[in-house]
């Protein structure tokens, strides 16, 4: 009122098109365009929509400008209609707005249906979408690992020989650069080339491998890989998903001996996962070949905390271990893992969080019997994976895990304060400035297409002040934008005059906006202070009697407000 895996193929997605929904839709709203609120019925928008097409309609003007202007306005309201009066296209404005029109193979939509579903089909459409435009190009993907031994440093560092020189040598053990392209050749089946070069300890290798996968129609995939180098190996891999909750998969692996006459060392793989609850999981793995094993797991997933729990019999590794993620959201994940081997427990613990928009980092520690102490790091980027192994110790040394636990974090603090956090301010300043550059176009925009408007309205004006007579509503002066105490400042450029778009929707003494957006939206409106309070200010005489408000920039205006509906009642009931 007015006052002062990459390798399953299930759905694991929600949210994958979030940054596209979250985008504010820069169309005007459609509701505002017709002057009613969102809870219309069907009826009260084809009565809006009848006014408004008899009120913009071009016939009524002469001149050619006015009457191309006429057919804008005339359009516009066209358009509101066809989309609000339409139960399934207004179901997917109401949630997804015009963006979600444009998508193509929408089904059956009903407002009954719930925001969550209808998003959901969104995004399913959006990655179909998605999946079309990549159809034709390329998707590069690399990975680079060099693992340093830094043995030789704490072991001078611990060392009790105050005679010797601290020279410690640093030494690159092996050096692993990767590079994979995928080829989409339909949207069912995509070809990739992986070549990979490795040098370990002074003797280079590499390998050549070529995948072919295809997506079947019954919820199901197959891929074939075959892998030339050092050892060539050709491979066939099956997934199905059986039930909404059952999904299996199979593997064959091949060792193809010189020459590729003949195979020897197969190998099969056989895995069964099943969805127990909503957040827990269960699967079962049976290896075949040298390494052959059985291996059982549970996994247990929400939105905080993720905990995998896994025993492994084989005859050349058992272990049981338990891992677990806890989520810091917008902050960082922290992990941990314990793995309990033949030979002594393996401990792992780190942290990773996003560095910037587009790089991703970890730090983990790893604490063995049999490996010693290690620290790993990882930066992704894109589809880009830079790995860093480094062996701290060969032994458990305290000081030494003090060190790889201390020491990434300190490098992480200084480069932070140094380079990551300036770079991420200066990212954000850049789309900071984009969107304001952006949004100062659309009000130009906006503020053409008011002008525009109030121009062949102002055509209209006398007509509707004649058809109200002296005793009729008329509409004085009407202010829009940042309004104080002195609500007729027409000089300020927060302030616009909306005079004329006011009048002409006067009918019979009674104006009535129902709709609760802002009334930039209305027809001859615009936004003269982005991102500030506005209000709207309205001077009109009815009855010889001359009245002011103020509503708030969401409020329904219904004039003659209240106080005055009693007074013409009044002064019908004393003729």
């Amino acid at each position: 009122m007015a006052s002062g895996d990459g390798e399953n193929y299930e759905d694991n997605s929600s949210g994958f098109f979030a940054d596209d929904l979250d985008q504010h839709d820069t169309e005007r709203d459609l509701y505002a365009i017709l002057h009613i609120n969102k809870d219309a019925d069907a009826v009260t928008i084809q009565q809006a929509y009848r006014r408004l097409t008899l009120l913009y309609h071009p016939d009524k003007h002469v001149e050619p400008r006015n009457k191309q202007l006429a057919m804008d306005l005339f359009i516009q309201v066209k358009k509101a209609y066809d989309i609000l009066n339409d139960p399934q296209k207004r179901a997917i404005y109401d949630v997804v707005g015009t963006k979600g029109l444009k998508a193509e193979g929408w089904e059956v939509v009903s407002r009954t249906k719930t925001a969550r579903e209808i998003l959901d089909e969104y995004e399913r459409l959006a990655r179909e979408r998605e999946e079309r435009r990549f159809n034709q190009m390329t998707n590069p993907s690399g990975s680079v690992q060099m693992s340093v031994n830094l043995t030789d440093i704490f072991d001078q560092m611990n060392s009790n020989d105050e005679n010797s020189d601290f020279s410690p040598v640093v030494e690159m053990t092996e050096f692993t650069v990767a590079q994979g392209i995928d080829i989409p050749l339909t949207s069912q089946d995509t070809a990739t080339v992986t070549a990979v070069a490795t040098t370990r300890n002074g003797r280079g290798t590499g390998s050549l491998t070529t995948s072919f996968r295809r997506v079947l129609a019954d919820l199901s995939w197959f891929r074939i890989d075959l892998s030339f180098g050092e050892q060539n190996l050709a491979a066939f891999r099956y997934f199905r998903r059986l039930t909404q909750k059952l999904q299996a998969s199979a593997a064959a692996t091949f060792g193809l001996a010189e020459g590729g006459s003949t195979i020897i060392t197969p190998s099969f793989l056989f895995s069964v996962t099943y969805q127990l609850t909503h957040h827990l999981s269960s699967s079962l793995q049976w290896k075949t070949g040298a390494d052959s094993c059985m291996k059982g797991g549970l996994h247990y997933d929400n939105q905080t905390l993720s905990v995998s729990s896994a025993i492994q019999l084989g005859f050349v590794n058992t272990y049981g271990a338990i891992d677990g993620v806890y989520r810091f959201p917008d902050i960082c994940n922290l992990r941990c893992s314990l793995k309990l081997f033949v030979f002594g427990p393996w401990f792992e613990y780190g942290i990773d969080r996003q560095l910037t928009k587009y790089t991703h980092g970890s730090a983990t520690v790893a604490v063995s019997s049999r490996m010693g102490v290690s620290l790993r790091l990882k930066f992704t980027r894109g589809s880009q994976a830079f790995t860093f192994p480094l062996q701290i110790s060969q032994d458990i040394v305290p000081s030494t895990i003090f060190y790889a636990t201390v020491a990434p974090a300190l490098a992480y603090l200084v480069l932070g304060r140094l380079i990551i956090r300036p770079f991420a301010r200066s990212e954000q300043e850049k789309e900071q400035k984009k969107r304001e550059d952006e949004a100062r176009e659309k009000q130009a925009e906006r503020r053409r297409e008011a002008i525009n408007a109030q121009e062949v309205l102002r055509s209209l004006v006398d007509q509707i002040k004649d058809r109200e007579g002296l005793e009729g509503l008329i509409i004085l002066e009407a202010r829009y934008g940042q309004l104080g105490l002195t609500t007729t400042n027409e000089n300020s450029i927060k302030i616009i005059d909306v005079t004329v778009p006011l009048q002409v929707l006067v009918k019979d003494s009674t104006l009535k906006i129902a709709t609760t957006v802002s009334k930039s939206n209305l027809t001859g409106f615009y936004d003269p202070c982005i991102g500030e309070e506005k209000s709207l200010f309205i001077k009109y005489s009815l009855r010889s009697q001359i009245h002011t408000i103020l509503y708030k920039d969401t409020d329904p205006v219904i004039l003659p407000n209240r106080g005055n509906q009693i007074y013409l009642f009044l002064s019908n009931q004393i003729e």
